[in-house]
């Protein structure tokens, strides 16, 4: 290891979703108070580097499209220039680890993975383990894992984002132009990235519907959901309102208005945590002890009793009737009341 005074380029590897974007963004302090001389870089995937949008922990953002083979070409070209003292692949996939090799940086940090670890000069283990197998904890505590590999000490788990006036500026007008503006909104993200944690759309509509008389209901979407989102908004007996379109920044606005959100576990659910939205969360086959905070005015419900439950599929393998159980299980009654639990506990310090 280089001594701290001494690392002047740091680069943050951290290429997936917005939600696991945001769960780095307490590794990004510690490293910013630890390492206060060093340049701090992230390499993030591409649309989602407006969650760290004037975050005082970065000093340059790269955003990388996997898909596009000129991207991948000019990030790469990035990379073999080097330049930087010190990096961490908190990904450690085979591309990533490719990617963290080519910088030539004297110190790579990486997981000890078969296939990859050639890539790392330091080498951690992917999750701590106890007498019964993998210890389930809250996710942002992996990239702090690095932080304290390198000496240095974490400064908690709160996520950082900030929201930005012009985003904040095309929101209001929004709120204007729907006659929202003053009123309570309870927020919905009916959608998923994985077929196998999302809930079903019907469900959602008859929860939405019971929680009505507590505010107005705005459906939220992000690329690929719109058609679910407005299919729920048409099929409520109470009027609700399509969100609109709306990149990280101006989602963000929007869920600075609302009382609540309910969703199933999603990257915007991690974006109202860190802007300490309350929220409802479904899970089925994601573990809330890994993607729930540890503290905070937020609810996670599942299924109880199923051997199957929190099994981190994409897809759930088993058939018939056990396909899915740990979604379908999960009662309209149960979701209702830990969301009216929630917002009469926040009621009288409601600020949104």
């Amino acid at each position: 290891m280089p001594s701290h005074d001494r690392v002047r380029r740091v680069l943050v590897i951290r290429h997936r979703a917005g939600g696991d974007l945001l769960l780095t963004t307490p590794a990004l302090r510690a490293l910013r108070i630890g390492l206060p001389r060093a340049e701090i870089h992230v390499l993030t995937a591409r649309g989602t580097g407006d969650l760290l949008l004037g975050n005082p922990d970065v000093d340059r953002v790269w955003e990388i499209d996997r898909r596009s083979l000129r991207s991948q070409a000019a990030v790469y070209a990035r990379l073999l220039r080097g330049g930087y003292d010190l990096v961490l692949d908190l990904v450690s996939n085979p591309r990533s680890a490719l990617m963290a090799a080519m910088t030539r940086a004297r110190v790579r940090m990486g997981y000890d993975l078969p296939g990859r670890r050639w890539a790392y000069t330091v080498r951690l283990p992917r999750e701590p383990r106890g007498p019964q197998g993998p210890i389930a904890r809250y996710a942002a505590e992996g990239p702090l894992d690095f932080v304290r590999a390198l000496g240095l000490n974490p400064r908690g788990t709160a996520l950082m984002i900030r929201v930005s006036r012009e985003a904040e500026r095309r929101i209001e007008t929004w709120l204007r132009e729907e006659h929202l503006t003053g009123k309570p909104i309870l927020a919905c993200l009916p959608a998923g990235s994985w077929p196998s944690k999302t809930w079903g759309r019907e469900r959602f509509v008859e929860t939405m519907d019971a929680l009505s008389d507590h505010g107005t209901v705005v459906w939220l979407w992000g690329p690929g959901e719109e058609e679910t989102a407005r299919a729920c908004r048409d099929a409520m007996r109470h009027p609700s309102v399509l969100a609109p379109r709306t990149g990280w920044q101006e989602l963000g606005a929007l869920l600075r208005r609302a009382s609540l959100l309910v969703s199933n576990d999603s990257g915007p659910k991690h974006l109202a945590v860190a802007l300490g939205v309350p929220t409802v969360t479904v899970f089925g086959p994601t573990h809330p002890g890994a993607w729930q905070p540890p503290e905070g005015p937020h609810e996670a419900v599942w299924a109880e009793g199923l051997e199957c439950l929190h099994c981190n599929h994409t897809r759930c393998p088993l058939p018939g009737e056990r396909h899915l159980r740990c979604m379908r299980d999960v009662a309209v009654e149960t979701v209702v009341a830990a969301s009216l639990a929630r917002l009469r506990r926040e009621a009288p310090c409601a600020s949104h």
